[in-house]
């Protein structure tokens, strides 16, 4: 751990303000964890921190980030906790520096990017930072961190706030600030009514007639409708999730391209690990992974990786029986879903990344992500615009 003494003007609190008298600047106390062994000690400090900053993301918890780090490990580690002169937490930056797995650039660039990139397997990330404290000087104070640091490239993917990057590029590069920024990607999310009855009586009339044909033709031709089900994790490994994995890999495979449990085999094991975990978190509203099952007669239709949040839920991975797709188990299960999660007390549901026009069934609401891609010197830049063009390339040859 790396410690770092930066004198700088603040506010102070109202339990400080007996001590403005004497204290004339306050001191912010900068850590750098580097390693593993170094984060492994902060479970408590970095939950804890995530509740105070009113932050709900299961992919910022401790356990989901040592989980991610212990079945991909980066080659360097860049967390940032950004603390006061009393050791409280301001701020916090999970990040790591890895070489790229494909590509002629992104074999030799150092990418500093958010942990739980390469593969990536989370829906939106974010620097946290308490309430009260002054974002641009916490996110310049980070800036501070990151400029020091050995990269080539800074692709921070899928930000929640446009506003951090913003602040992020001014700082590190402002001279390319204004191109440093993009949106790609969008996630549709639904706000939720406070009972079931609210939500059966708002929900639009195309999908309440979806989801009642398909109901009505597996009663006629199955004998019963689909049930949900949510499945725990036996110590000796989950069959389920093993189902859903070779699932998933036979139905990229139909089209021509490798599933990311193909590629990244350790995925599986970090899935099953996560479920470990959320049959050991206590709370209701602790922010846990989740496998549910849309069954028929013990036939599985359809799988879904979700994440609850506390207040939100959001569908992570899904994929269903190619056998019953004329039957839409898909859409069956994410509206049983949206049911459990009102039922859970739920106040939003977020369908993941991507604009799908399935989710559009049950809303139009969307929130964009916002990347963030500087780069540290012209050459890396270059080898990067060259590693684009050979791709291209490449694929028009094939």
């Amino acid at each position: 751990m790396n410690a770092l003494v930066i004198p700088t003007q603040s506010a102070l609190t109202e339990s400080e303000v007996s001590d403005a008298k004497t204290i004339n600047a306050e001191t912010l106390q900068i850590r750098v964890i580097r390693s593993l062994a170094e984060f492994l000690p902060l479970t408590t400090q970095w939950d804890d921190f995530l509740r105070t900053a009113g932050v709900e993301n299961l992919c910022l918890t401790h356990a989901w980030l040592v989980q991610w780090l212990r079945q991909f490990p980066a080659q360097e580690l860049l967390i940032i906790i950004v603390q006061d002169h009393r050791e409280n937490w301001l701020a916090v930056a999970p990040l790591k520096i890895s070489f790229g797995k494909q590509g002629f650039a992104c074999k030799i660039l150092r990418h500093l990017q958010f942990i739980g990139t390469q593969p990536n397997v989370y829906d939106w990330m974010k620097i946290v930072i308490a309430p009260g404290q002054n974002e641009t000087d916490m996110l310049n104070t980070i800036a501070n961190v990151i400029r020091e640091s050995r990269w080539d490239v800074l692709d921070l993917l899928f930000m929640q706030d446009r506003a951090q990057c913003e602040v992020l590029a001014q700082a590190l590069t402002p001279r390319y600030a204004a191109s440093a920024i993009r949106s790609e990607t969008l996630m549709p999310r639904l706000s939720l009514p406070s009972t079931v009855k609210d939500y059966e009586t708002n929900r639009r009339k195309k999908t309440r007639l979806e989801v009642n044909r398909h109901n009505n033709r597996f009663e006629k031709d199955l004998g019963s409708r689909p049930v949900l089900e949510f499945q725990t994790t036996p110590e000796t490994g989950n069959p389920i999730l093993t189902d859903f994995v070779n699932n998933h890999i036979q139905y990229w495979t139909s089209r021509g391209q490798k599933s990311d449990f193909q590629r990244f085999p350790k995925l599986l094991s970090f899935y099953q690990n996560m479920l470990g975990e959320a049959s050991q978190t206590n709370g209701q509203n602790a922010p846990k992974l989740m496998l549910s099952t849309l069954k028929v007669n013990e036939i599985t239709l359809s799988y879904q990786l979700g994440f609850w949040q506390g207040s939100s839920y959001l569908s992570h991975l899904t994929n269903f029986n190619q056998s019953y797709r004329s039957y839409s188990p898909g859409t069956l299960h994410m509206d049983a879903m949206v049911f459990h999660a009102v039922e859970a007390g739920a106040q939003e549901f977020n369908f993941g990344r991507g604009d799908e026009p399935y989710k559009h069934l049950w809303t139009r609401e969307k929130q964009p992500l916002w990347n963030l891609q500087l780069f540290r010197n012209p050459l890396a830049k270059a080898l990067w615009t060259l590693d684009i063009f050979l791709k291209k390339c490449l694929r028009k040859t094939a």
